[in-house]
């Protein structure tokens, strides 16, 4: 094997152990856990243990055999020079037909034989006449067998500019990865990821963070408010007035909900949907409560309850807790006193992660908070109507900085 070939070889099975080394590293070092789900919503965090380990083994593999021959290539690379000379002579009597047969075939195989041969025939069929053959061969067959090195791979076809352009290409970019990528989304992608333009009408998650534990979150037929007939249940249709589940005008907005004319928007509310009875104490025996007294709840669950109108009218007005970030409100804050808080929920990567998110309103200004702070915070709920739709909204009345939790990320 030739010394570009060993460095090419070495090279290559240096390429396999980083790529093996950095998918060990993430899974080993738990740092996995802030780009793939766990094993409990998806394969892909044993895959990467997996797919490192083989890695690995493949690099060893192929540094253990490296000194091995190239199968089937005995037949490869032979110089065949063939050089056949053939002298005929034979003498026929003149006794029968007297032809003189002269043999000249220029054959030259490189193998140096020599043959003589005198045959003399006398035959009874054939008038006895004398054979006499001399055969000259001359074989001069020049062998070469070189085994050659066989070209797999881009390392090896290519030039010296190619071979380094492919090794900077696979191996520069996994070890930049594993050193410097942050394991955090930045402010600027986390609104990037639609952070103030949230949609509190979807329902694409709603069953994992729906406050309702039943495997069936159909909308209650009897129930259900029908926006081209008639607005919602608890929506605003004038300033100060709500409707119920009939569309007929009530007394009074249920607590939190504020009128239309203080939600900065003239378009019409989105419609949350009613889906059964829901009370108090099912929110008591579904939600854990902190020694406070508050229902500790994360972010999503907030945000999936503006879609329900039977979870709103209940969880109105009670104290809940939450753990999230923190960036300042960019959407209806003129005065200042908000807030957003969010988490990032993830699909089945950090690649499709999205912020959901609520605002939170203070009494007064809102304290000033470093961008993307972990802090917890207390406070009570309510529901606005604004910007066209249901926002959910925490009144908070306790905020401090805490310390992140395990994964940054929801799943």
């Amino acid at each position: 094997m030739s010394t570009q070939r060993i460095v090419i070889h070495l090279v290559s099975v240096a390429l396999l152990l980083i790529w093996g080394g950095v998918m060990l590293y993430f899974y080993a070092s738990g740092r996995i856990v802030n780009y793939l789900p766990p094993l409990s919503e998806g394969w892909f965090r044993p895959m990467a243990l997996a797919g490192g380990i083989g890695l690995i083994i493949l690099g060893i593999f192929n540094l253990a055999t490296m000194g091995s021959d190239d199968a089937g290539c005995d037949d490869c690379g032979h110089d065949h020079a063939h050089d056949h000379d053939h002298d005929h002579a034979h003498k026929h009597g003149d006794d029968c037909c007297g032809h003189d047969h002269k043999h000249d075939c220029g054959h030259d195989h490189g193998h140096a034989h020599a043959h003589s041969h005198d045959h003399k025939h006398d035959e009874a069929g054939c008038c006895g006449h004398d054979h006499g053959h001399s055969h000259g061969h001359a074989h001069d067959h020049d062998h070469s067998h070189e085994h050659h090195d066989h070209a797999h791979g881009i390392l090896e076809e290519s030039g010296a500019i190619g071979r380094t352009v492919a090794i900077l290409i696979l191996g520069v970019p996994i070890v930049v990865a594993a050193a410097l990528t942050p394991d955090r989304f930045s402010a600027r992608a986390v609104i990037n990821k639609g952070l103030y333009s949230p949609n509190y009408s979807d329902t694409s998650r709603a069953d994992q963070f729906s406050l309702r534990k039943t495997d069936d979150r159909k909308p209650a037929t009897a129930a259900v408010a029908k926006v081209q007939d008639q607005p919602p249940a608890g929506s605003v249709t004038e300033p100060g007035k709500v409707v119920d589940a009939a569309g007929k005008p009530m007394e009074d907005a249920p607590p939190g909900v504020a009128p239309a004319g203080k939600a900065g928007t003239d378009a019409p509310p989105a419609a949350a949907q009613s889906y059964g009875s829901f009370t108090l104490e099912d929110l008591k025996q579904q939600v854990p409560m902190s020694s406070d007294g508050n229902f500790i709840l994360e972010v999503p669950e907030l945000f999936y309850t503006a879609g329900d109108l039977e979870v709103q009218k209940v969880i109105t007005g009670q104290m809940i807790e939450t753990t999230a970030q923190v960036l300042p409100e960019k959407v209806n804050n003129e005065d200042g006193k908000r807030l957003r808080i969010f988490r990032m929920l993830v699909q089945c990567c950090a690649a499709d992660a999205r912020p959901f998110s609520v605002p939170v309103e203070f009494e007064e200004k809102a304290p000033d908070l470093k961008e993307m702070t972990w802090v917890k915070l207390v406070g009570k709920m309510e529901y606005r109507q604004e910007n066209g739709q249901t926002v959910p909204l925490i009144k908070a009345t306790k905020i401090e900085e805490t310390t992140e939790p395990d994964s940054s990320l929801m799943y």
